[in-house]
């Protein structure tokens, strides 16, 4: 191989730890990380999350940054729905979480001892360096992305409700979700701890919220790249048991709309991206921070295995990117879930928690069931009778329990294929659809249509505008059941 120079824009996680497997696996190469905040600057954010199978991708590609991570990691929390009769377990202990000044720490360590070269408090753009390969790793509102849209063909949907990411001063026993409402507002909370005495405390509001509690008045009055107090003293006593009568941590903290990225190509010509510059994924399914590290691995990887650029980066981007997008899919129905909480709040503790574990689509019912059967079981019972004990046979059992309709009964008939069922076009379907009947809803049988019309039938049961039937593939046998038990829909017809 012979020897380049690389030049890496952003010092994040992304940069950093492309950087270091850069010059691990071509010891030759001249590795610079260009970072515009200074060495001492405080970081952006608090703590960040990791699975297991992030982890064990690191622990393959360097095992000592594996190691050095899990050393100053917090492992060992479950996941709770926080209802007012009690706590809901949702999953055992299974995830990895990082304060995100700590993470860089670690991997700014790690890069200076491959022999990364990091320059501090420096401000460059693309078009300032001279290297045979660019890596622009500048973040969610990546200055490369933008310089370079029309080559990368950017993609760019901002969500419906917003977001604000606050800490606490305390670590909470164990990662939980919880709504709580003043009058007509009603706030989320996603909360885990990350360090010993922290924890990420992410707050959730949806437009009428954002309106009626005042927070739109509070977030205009915020002067840039300041936080919104006025917010966050509402918001500590919207939750002050939760906090125990603590005060939120602020950081730069203020609410913003999720933006989700795309690009049809990820390099052009000798520039190359990666991590949030590249693509994003709604942080409800998990971390920009999981994708970025799994982003640099692959990365130095097809960079180690070819001398030409152009293929190097086709290598990074064939590696990476059927398993960003299968990760975006499923982060985009756990956000269209979390953006349409009103609507299901009022159902029983129970069965929200079924409907949010199988929310995206990648677990079923028998999944949840095999690890938390009581919860299952209080939920099914919804559908009129005892279920099984045996998770195996849930499945049959479920579509067994689902209503049955006449083709007469059907009133409406139509072919749905968009994932955001609660957009424009959504609406304009719903509103040719007449009030009250039972809608039939087919579609092509791909993974991406099959869930697009669940989740268009169960916006029709949720607004209560109709009851629906979905047309299915076999195949789709456990999605179906899942659909079934969380009043997705009514009900369900198989295709050969």
């Amino acid at each position: 191989m012979t020897h380049r120079t690389i030049a890496i824009i952003g010092g994040g996680p992304a940069g950093l730890f492309a950087a270091r497997l850069i010059k691990l696996n071509q010891p030759d190469a001249d590795v610079t990380v260009y970072e515009r905040n200074g060495q001492d600057t405080a970081t952006f954010g608090f703590g960040v999350g990791l699975t297991e199978s992030t982890m064990s991708n690191i622990d393959r590609a360097d095992p000592a940054a594996a190691e050095r991570i899990r050393n100053v990691s917090r492992a060992g929390h479950d996941l709770k729905l926080r209802d007012d009769a009690g706590d809901i377990v949702l999953h055992g202990a299974r995830n990895l979480a990082i304060g995100r000044a700590e993470l860089l720490v670690e991997l700014n360590a790690l890069a200076l001892d491959a022999g990364v070269r990091i320059e501090y408090g420096t401000r460059i753009g693309v078009d300032d360096l001279d290297a045979d390969v660019i890596v622009a790793a500048d973040g969610v509102r990546s200055a490369t992305r933008a310089r370079f849209a029309d080559q990368l063909g950017v993609r760019e949907t901002l969500g419906r409700g917003r977001y604000m990411w606050c800490g606490i001063d305390f670590a909470v026993d164990s990662a939980f979700f919880a709504a709580r409402t003043r009058g007509d507002a009603l706030f989320v909370t996603h909360a885990y701890p990350y360090t010993e005495d922290r924890s990420t405390f992410l707050l959730e509001a949806d437009d009428e919220t954002f309106e009626t509690a005042g927070l739109a008045a509070f977030d205009a009055a915020t002067p840039v790249g300041e936080s919104d107090t006025a917010s966050l003293d509402l918001l500590s006593e919207v939750f002050s048991d939760d906090l125990k009568q603590r005060p939120l941590l602020a950081n730069r903290s203020r609410w913003a709309r999720f933006s989700t990225i795309g690009l049809d190509r990820w390099s052009t010509g000798n520039v190359v991206l990666l991590g949030d510059a590249a693509h994003t994924a709604h942080y409800t399914l998990g971390s920009g921070t999981k994708l970025a590290l799994e982003d640099a691995i692959a990365l130095a990887d097809g960079l180690a295995g070819h001398a030409d650029v152009a293929d190097a980066f086709a290598a990074y981007e064939a590696a990476r990117r059927p398993s960003v997008d299968r990760f975006k899919l499923l982060a985009g129905r756990s956000q269209r879930w979390w953006e349409s909480y009103r609507l299901r709040h009022a159902q029983p503790a129970e069965l929200i928690a079924m409907s949010y574990m199988t929310r995206a689509g990648n677990l079923t019912v028998a999944d949840f069931a095999a690890h938390e059967p009581t919860t299952a079981a209080t939920a099914l019972r919804s559908l009129g009778a005892e279920p099984p004990t045996e998770p195996s046979e849930l499945d049959d059992w479920i579509l067994s329990r689902a209503a049955t309709f006449t083709p007469e009964q059907v009133t409406y008939r139509l072919t749905w294929t968009e994932p955001d069922v609660w957009g424009a076009a959504a609406d304009d379907a719903v509103a040719s659809i007449p009030s009250g009947g039972v809608v039939e809803v087919s579609g092509p049988d791909d993974t991406t249509s099959v869930g697009a019309r669940i989740d268009f039938a169960e916006r029709l049961r949720l607004t209560g505008h109709a009851r629906s039937i979905v047309v299915l593939p076999n195949s789709f046998r456990s999605q179906a059941a899942a659909a079934i038990a969380t009043g997705r829909t009514d009900a369900v017809i198989f295709e050969a």
